[in-house]
């Protein structure tokens, strides 16, 4: 198990990765996503991820973000329409974290709808480190490098991250901590996404897993 990666200004929230390992979850095949053996490696470049808006399911909340964060999704698109909407819904578990922390509010109903369990837990953590340090988000984040594995009843996303040009900003002045690309610029994400209960159109995230200077995502 990794330890719990203290917040700093270069990687915040997302940026900075709690490290909860992925604990097990009754509806997620074998209880975690990774990069598995012959998955798929969607490297296709896709400028953005497709608007929130266009995408939601019926009743979902609103995982947009400021104007100043722009998260980039450069990934393939899923051929299955179970992949399809758990792909969809794992990008929008990522905006609802950002969300959180850039509406600096813990009860933010984004998350909740798109996640359970753990991976809810290391979207609250988020929030709560960001309202500790008083600092907020702003920048680019890039998502890419995407393995697509499913599973008897989830569907596990493992991909790298590129930080290199999110920033903390101080909520209190707007003061925008730039820092310099380093090896803690690159993370590797593992989430498992799972049915909602009793919906048969939302995907959840149950375990989250960000592996911080992941060398393996440079180049």
């Amino acid at each position: 198990m990794r330890t719990r990666t203290p917040l700093t200004a270069a990687a915040l929230a997302m940026a900075a990765a709690l490290t909860l390992t992925a604990c097990g979850d009754s509806d997620s095949g074998d209880g975690k996503a990774g990069k598995i053996e012959g998955a798929k490696d969607s490297t296709s470049a896709v400028p953005e991820s497709p608007a929130p808006e266009a995408e939601v399911p019926e009743g979902a909340p609103d995982v947009s973000l400021p104007k100043d964060v722009e998260l980039v999704f450069d990934w393939d698109e899923a051929s299955k329409p179970e992949e399809i909407a758990a792909q969809r819904d794992v990008q929008n578990y990522l905006r609802s974290v950002f969300r959180g922390v850039t509406e600096q509010s813990s009860a933010d109903p984004a998350a909740p709808f798109y996640a359970r369990d753990q991976a809810l837990a290391y979207a609250r953590d988020q929030v709560d480190q960001s309202l500790d340090a008083g600092v907020t988000l702003t920048g680019t984040q890039r998502f890419y490098r995407l393995d697509r594995q499913r599973y008897a009843s989830a569907v596990g996303f493992a991909f790298c991250a590129d930080q290199a040009e999110m920033y903390s900003k101080e909520v209190g002045s707007g003061k925008v901590l730039r820092t310099e690309e380093s090896d803690s610029s690159y993370l590797y994400y593992q989430v498992t996404m799972s049915k909602s209960p009793g919906r048969d159109d939302v995907w959840q995230a149950t375990t989250i897993d960000v592996e911080t200077e992941a060398t393996q995502c440079r180049g």
